[in-house]
């Protein structure tokens, strides 16, 4: 007698039918990737797969920052590529956010267009990136329409730089309001499912020997892909974040970077989010684990008591990680690996900002759209 485990005919017939789409990786490139091809094909039929509970990886697990980039961003950038390079990241984070808001409605992700402040603890440094703001408002002017993006002033005793296009918003609200417009287009999603490996002919392989087939796989696992597809060069890179309890007084109303970004921190009504600073231990933070690393954690506590000044009545309420995934050149990888593969992936800590946008780049390469 034999006590392998058979599938129904009735299975097979259904729940293992060969899919037009099959996607890896439920979170906001993943999603909307599902739901553009949806939208352009109705007849398409789609599997959204992905190994946590809810989406994985950072999606749900950022700061809820809606960035476009910051001056000393973009001058470490002009030292590593060339101008065309940088303004092409400029107009991507632009259009990309304004295509997030027009998808899921800016009254469904909690979003709020309060601006953004680099913020400068020494004078030389601010002096030479406001040297730099004609340059960047001519720039975006340029490319987007907008004048006067960037202004200098001062916030709290310390020089800034205001960047009027950014705003805040709620990431797992956004990532509700996607799966709710998922759902109703009839795609199915579904949860805690670990893929062990991709096929060429387009078969997915999961736990218990289980195989579904798709005419498409399109692999959108951002940090995480490296272990479906080793050959893509997607480097893991963990992000920290803490939130604080109620304070009694806020006075850092908005988003905020320093340090060329690394260091990010907002107000969530009158608690303190503060994030970043993987740059101080770049080598552990390559990394795909989930965990905290004390000495980064160590790092923004000193920040948020020395220059935020904090004070003694605050503690650390919530601490999360997210795993991100960056490219060597911070652009994103959109691949069509051959006939039945492709991947999504690398977003390089600017997933809300381009997220949506390359889901939907990405539903038009599955589909055959250049």
């Amino acid at each position: 007698m034999s006590s392998k485990f058979q599938y129904s005919f009735w299975e097979k017939e259904t729940f293992l039918k060969p899919y037009d789409l099959i996607i890896i990786g439920a979170g906001i490139v993943g999603l909307s990737a599902a739901l553009f091809t949806k939208r352009n094909h109705p007849s398409t039929r789609i599997l959204v797969l992905d190994k946590g509970f809810m989406p994985e990886g950072a999606s749900t697990r950022n700061a809820g920052f809606a960035c476009v980039g910051s001056i000393t961003e973009y001058i470490a950038d002009l030292e590593k590529e060339s101008a065309e390079g940088v303004k092409q990241r400029i107009v991507n984070r632009y259009r990309g956010l304004n295509l997030l808001k027009e998808t899921l409605g800016e009254n469904h992700i909690g979003y709020d267009a309060c601006g953004g402040y680099e913020l400068f603890t020494e004078e030389q440094p601010f002096e030479e990136a406001s040297e730099y703001i004609p340059k960047f408002n001519k720039w975006m002017a340029e490319l987007t329409g907008e004048e006067k993006v960037y202004k200098a002033g001062k916030l709290n005793g310390y020089h800034v730089i205001h960047n009027r296009l950014e705003g805040a918003l709620h990431p797992g609200s956004m990532m509700q309001r996607l799966l709710q417009l998922v759902r109703a287009q009839d795609i199915e999603v579904k949860w805690n499912v670990k893929v062990e490996g991709v096929e060429q002919d387009g078969s997915v392989l999961l736990g218990n020997e289980i195989r579904l087939k798709a005419d498409k796989v399109l692999v959108a696992a951002n940090g995480f892909v490296k272990k479906l597809l080793p050959e893509v060069k997607v480097e893991p890179a963990r992000g920290f974040v803490f939130v604080t309890n109620e304070l009694e007084e806020m006075s850092w109303k908005g988003t905020f970077h320093h340090d060329r970004g690394y260091i990010y921190f907002r107000n969530i009504s009158n608690r303190l989010l503060m994030g970043g600073a993987r740059n101080i231990a770049t080598i552990q933070e390559t990394t795909d684990q989930f965990g905290v690393n004390e000495k980064i954690k160590d790092h923004l506590i000193k920040f948020s008591k020395d220059v935020l000044g904090l004070g003694k009545q605050w503690q650390i309420e919530s601490e999360w990680s997210g795993i991100m995934g960056f490219t060597e050149s911070k652009t994103p990888i959109l691949e069509r690996l051959d006939d039945h593969r492709f991947v999504a992936a690398g977003l390089s800590g600017m997933g809300v900002a381009i997220g949506t946008k390359i889901g939907s780049l990405a539903a038009s390469m599955v589909m055959g759209k250049k």
